[in-house]
């Protein structure tokens, strides 16, 4: 039945769907080692079980395009597909584009068809996406008849780190299910007979993980696209993106010819980015991700086939991050080693993927054997590389570009496509319709990168360390050592013979904290959370705490995002983005919430007014091109009049913190900083010395009483040289960013992308005494009925007194919050709070009929960290911090 059939584009072997009863119908060929089985009426009761290279068909999808459509999706691999379907499904016309076979090319045709479940992702857009796909795969399996395998995962450690990541799994399971603890060798034994258990210490089965047919399922859902309406052309290229007015969208030209279209999706894997744009500067979008190859290993199934059936658990070895899947039909090997990842090559803009190496691959291998010695008895399988886009910081990339309006992306997948691509789907496709994502997706948006981040250069340096952590428990505060120095202020050499250690946030260098004697590394790249005892930090920043609450501290504060706002139109612009009063007089500094249109956050910053129609913003670090291109896109809806300039760049930013600060400052500058002429919140241009056109701003962003200099990078050496010698005097001392944590989180102020985010309101998180109800603004009417009608999460101040740092595990954020016995929220941040002398957890509490105050005052309250269970007190306001200086409180606020 298949020698009549004609040689079409390489295609997959056959899901468990396409092996027929009785018959082939075959359209296009490929040769593949298949099993087939072939049952008769005779043989009702019997199969029989053909392994034979053969000729293969898939489904055929049509290549005739539509002249016009609501999208066109690039790229018919997992993530173009999802897209395509969850799409068709709200009613868009959409056009899927392939240049090779839905599912036949890309890292979707060489998955090894493992899904990760939802436990491993710290962030909620992660978890909510990878459960959104587990279910999605789940439901088309039960339909469809594909190869779906719930085989679940075994976490094996040989040491103390690896035991509490272990437990910190669990206490999150305990909530959200889907993992047990093993306890017993011989409970690992029945699980996985073939393990080497000698030296295990901790092991955990998450119970959810998936392996199934990658292909088979990428089929599938694009045949489920097309049932709802999607066009799928197979065989086709798109050769550019063309942009009208303002760089819109408006069509899409391939070789099959031009769909005019307002919105374009970028799903094409390692090719994102590379699609022509030529009306751009740079002739395409620039994408911050970039293809890394490692290499895995197929062999046949282990030799001791009695024992090994299709729902063997996925094995990883955390210690030696190597993941072994030993199914029914072959034994799956990857190793995650650093050394053995590598950037792809490009010439004549394609990759180039080189030939595999046992060289690199050897010490996978031997540790794959280590685990499981019988895989030392096998025959040597079929070594081949992978290609998979990977991003700086190892989350995925979705939304819409600031490059182009219309141009969204799906990618940069970072090894987990699988685990995400269903839910992402679903996501983004709300989020084109509606207009606005329906989740929180800051740690997704492709907007937390910036153009330097598409860097060649950089992101080739940076992706084989990403890469390496594909397995990775991403709670691990990873500090990466590979590309940096790519920002660094103008003191930065200073500050690293005083004694920095440096950590990366947007590719700046900022200081961690200061070691006394001065670093031999100024890089430091182990993990900063999650630590057993004190961390390597903690003394140091004990140090730096106590200039910074009883004399005088000097933060580094240059990463922050910087914006220049000024024109006619200014002040009305801001006054409708920001929820406080902005128009208030020259030399007032306010902070302020931008909202969206449900009362979350779309930033948290502060506005200084320069003149009557000039202000200086001051925003988190990582929203350098999230918060311009919020504040420009409400520029064009409401035909302002204004003009945005991103200076990050342009100053230099030194927070001079502690009850000491105003003497410093005024032994410094000639100019008056009493309490009388230079209150808090107020911004003033004052020279040091020689320097002149600083910007000094009373605010400390930590509590203290304290100033922020805004200094012209080319006068930035010269004033750090006179802080610290007339700081000599007060005894000043340098500290890093985890004081300036400690300092924060201790008063109980919440920080945005930490805490708070865009499903939080002011209501929420304790700040409507910032919120101006007089005027119209974004998100106006949200937080006027949770005012009215009350709330239903809350964060609060959280203090574990039997907290002894030296022994017990910190807090890293996710950790589950109960009452009563009954879960009832979940830390956000924590610190250690050196002068409440416990551990402090800034923590969000929701309860599905309100949050009231005597449900926050009354029970029993406690928290479990690692396993272990601490009772902790609850308030929903700031502590009362004794205060060094004399202006308390007028210089500090707490949270109301």
């Amino acid at each position: 039945s298949l020698e009549g059939s004609s040689p079409g584009p390489l295609e997959r072997p056959p899901s468990t769907a396409d092996r027929c009863t009785g018959s082939v119908l075959p359209t296009r060929i490929s040769l593949h080692v298949l099993t087939f089985e072939l049952k008769t009426s005779k043989l009702s009761s019997a199969m029989i079980v053909l392994r034979f290279p053969i000729p293969f068909s898939l489904r055929k999808f049509s290549n005739r395009l539509s002249a016009s459509t609501d999208v066109v999706v690039c790229g018919g691999g997992l993530a173009g597909s999802s897209v395509a379907y969850h799409l068709a499904r709200r009613g868009k016309r959409i056009s899927l584009i392939e240049k090779h076979s839905i599912g036949g090319a890309g890292a979707t045709a060489k998955c090894g068809g493992l899904v990760s479940s939802p436990l491993i992702w710290d962030h909620s857009a992660c978890e909510l996406m990878a459960r959104k796909s587990l279910n999605l795969y789940e439901h088309l399996a039960d339909i469809k008849g594909f190869e779906y395998v719930k085989c679940g995962k075994l976490y094996v450690t040989t040491c103390e780190r690896g035991q509490s990541n272990i437990e910190r799994l669990l206490s999150k399971g305990k909530v959200v299910g889907g993992v047990e603890k093993v306890d017993q060798m011989s409970d690992l034994a029945a699980l996985m007979p073939v393990l080497n258990v000698k030296d295990i210490k901790g092991a955990l089965y998450s119970t959810e993980d998936v392996y199934l047919d990658t292909i088979a399922l990428c089929q599938e859902l694009a045949a489920e696209a097309v049932l709802a309406g999607a066009r799928i052309s197979e065989g086709v290229t798109v050769t550019e993106v063309l942009l009208g007015h303002d760089r819109q969208v408006y069509a899409v030209d391939t070789t099959e010819g031009l769909i005019e279209t307002p919105v374009f999706v970028d799903a094409a894997g390692i090719w994102s980015g590379h699609i022509s744009v030529k009306t751009l500067p740079h002739g395409k979008v620039q994408l911050a991700s970039f293809p890394a190859i490692y290499q895995n290993l197929v062999c046949d199934r282990l030799p001791s086939a009695s024992i090994i059936s299709t729902d063997q658990p996925i094995v990883y070895d955390m210690d030696r991050n190597v993941v072994i899947h030993a199914g029914s039909n072959r034994t799956l090997i990857v190793g995650f080693n650093e050394e053995s990842m590598r950037a792809a090559s490009k010439k004549d803009e394609k990759w180039m993927e080189t030939g595999h190496d046992w060289d690199l691959f050897h010490g996978s291998l031997g540790d794959s054997m280590a685990r499981i010695p019988m895989i030392g008895n096998m025959r040597v399988g079929e070594l081949s590389n992978r290609l998979e886009a990977y991003t700086p910081d190892g989350a995925c990339t979705m939304g819409e570009s600031s490059q182009a309006k219309g141009y969204f992306v799906a990618g940069g997948f970072c090894g987990q496509g699988l685990s995400l691509a269903g839910g992402l789907g679903e996501v983004l496709s709300d989020w084109i319709v509606d207009g606005y994502p329906s989740i929180d997706v800051s740690r997704i948006d492709v907007a937390r990168f910036l153009e330097l981040h598409a860097n060649q250069q950089y992101l080739s340096e940076r992706i084989p360390e990403v890469a390496s952590l594909t397995y990775r428990n991403t709670k691990s505060g990873h500090q990466f050592h590979s590309a940096r120095n790519l920002r660094m202020s103008p003191i930065y050499h200073q500050l690293k013979a005083a004694g920095a250690v440096f950590g990366e946030t947007m590719g700046y260098e900022r200081p961690l904290w200061f070691e006394s004697k001065g670093p031999e590394k100024s890089v430091y790249s182990a993990s900063e959370r999650g630590h057993v005892g004190k961390a390597p930090w903690f003394n140091h920043v004990e140090k730096e705490y106590a200039a910074c609450r009883e004399r005088v501290g000097l933060i580094d504060m240059s990463s922050f995002t910087k914006f220049e706002i000024s024109g006619p139109d200014a002040v009305s612009h801001l006054q409708y983005l920001c929820s406080a009063d902005i128009d208030r007089p020259i030399g007032t500094t306010v902070f302020t919430g931008m909202q969206n249109e449900s009362g979350g956050y779309v930033s948290d910053c502060t506005l200084s007014r320069l003149g009557d129609e000039s202000f200086f913003m001051v925003a988190p670090t990582i929203q350098q091109d999230r918060v311009f291109n919020w504040m420009t896109k409400w520029a064009h809806k409401m035909k302002a009049k204004v003009h945005i300039q991103d200076v990050t760049a342009a100053y230099t930013a030194l927070d001079v913190v502690g009850p000491l600060s105003r003497h410093l400052l005024s032994d410094l500058t000639d100019q008056s900083v009493s309490s009388t002429s230079f209150p808090s919140f107020r911004c003033k241009e004052i020279n040091i010395g020689m320097a002149t056109g600083i910007r000094a701003i009373s605010v400390s962003h930590c509590g203290e009483l304290g100033w922020v200099l805004y200094i012209p990078n080319e006068q930035a050496q010269n004033v750090y040289e006179r802080i610290v010698e007339a700081g000599r005097e007060y005894s000043l001392q340098h500290a890093g960013y985890y004081t300036l944590r400690h300092l924060r989180i201790e008063k109980f102020y919440v920080y945005w992308g930490q805490d708070i985010d865009a499903t939080v309101t002011p209501v929420e998180c304790g700040r409507s005494f910032r919120v101006h109800l007089q005027k119209d603004f974004i998100g106006k009417g949200a937080i006027e009925r949770q005012m009215e009608g009350g709330i239903y999460k809350r964060f609060v101040h959280a203090l574990i007194d039997e907290f002894d740092p030296s022994r017990d595990p910190s807090p890293i954020g996710g950790e589950w919050i109960y009452r009563d016995g009954v879960v009832v929220g979940h830390v956000t941040s924590s610190a250690f709070g050196f002068t409440l002398g416990s551990q402090v957890c800034i923590a969000v509490v929701q309860k599905s009929d309100g949050i009231s105050m005597p449900f926050l005052t009354t029970g029993k309250w406690h928290i479990e960290i690692a396993g272990r269970q601490y009772d902790i007190r609850i308030s929903p306001h700031s502590p009362s911090l004794p205060m060094e200086s004399s202006e308390q409180p007028n210089h500090y606020r707490p949270t109301q």
